[in-house]
C-alpha cells in the first residue's frame, strides 16, 4: 500500500521555466506539495509576536491581569512575504555565476530574485497548494474515541 495518502513525497517536484524560449532560459524546482512541517516553517517566517513587558512592568498586578484578559499583553502580526514562501518551496535552480558555477540556493539569494521571476514561481506554488479549508473525515461508530481504550481493556482481561 502506498504511503502517498498519508505523507508528502518530498522527492516530487515541479519545474518552473523562467524566460521560456529565450537564450537565457532558466529553471527552478519547487516542492509539489507543502508538508505540515513546511507550513509550520512558513508560519514561523510569516508571524512576529511581541510581548509588551516594558509597558506592563510598572502596572499593578490587577491591571496586568485585566490587560492580559483583553489580549493586550502581546501583539501578533503577520508579515506577508513572497520570500518566505519561496524559501520553503524552492529545492533547486539552474542559475550560474559568471564562471559557470551554480549559484548556491540560500535564503539571501532567494530574497534577491527579481520580482517578475519571484511572482512567476509564487504562482506555480499557489497552483500546487491552493488555499482551501482543510477537510477531515468524521470518525465512524466503529472508530470512536473510546475504541482504543476498550481494546486495551479487553487485552488486559485475557
Amino acid at each position: 500500500m502506498s504511503n502517498s495518502k498519508w505523507f508528502v513525497d518530498e522527492s516530487e517536484t515541479d519545474t518552473v521555466i523562467l524566460d521560456e524560449g529565450s537564450d537565457d532560459e532558466q529553471w527552478v524546482k519547487i516542492k509539489t506539495v507543502l508538508s505540515i512541517a513546511d507550513q509550520d516553517a512558513l508560519g514561523q517566517l510569516l508571524m512576529e509576536v511581541k510581548v509588551n513587558t516594558e509597558e506592563l512592568a510598572g502596572l499593578p498586578r490587577a491591571e496586568r491581569r485585566r490587560l492580559a484578559k483583553e489580549g493586550k499583553t502581546m501583539n501578533a502580526q503577520y508579515k506577508p512575504s513572497t520570500v518566505a514562501l519561496l524559501q520553503v518551496s524552492i529545492v533547486d535552480w539552474s542559475f550560474l555565476d559568471v564562471n559557470n558555477n551554480k549559484i548556491p540556493l540560500t535564503a539571501e539569494r532567494i530574497g534577491k530574485l527579481k520580482p517578475e521571476w519571484a511572482n512567476q514561481i509564487e504562482e506555480a506554488i499557489d497552483f500546487n497548494n491552493p488555499l482551501e479549508a482543510p477537510t477531515t473525515q468524521q470518525p465512524s461508530e466503529t472508530h470512536s474515541k473510546d475504541a482504543p481504550l476498550r481494546s486495551l481493556v479487553s487485552q488486559s482481561d485475557s
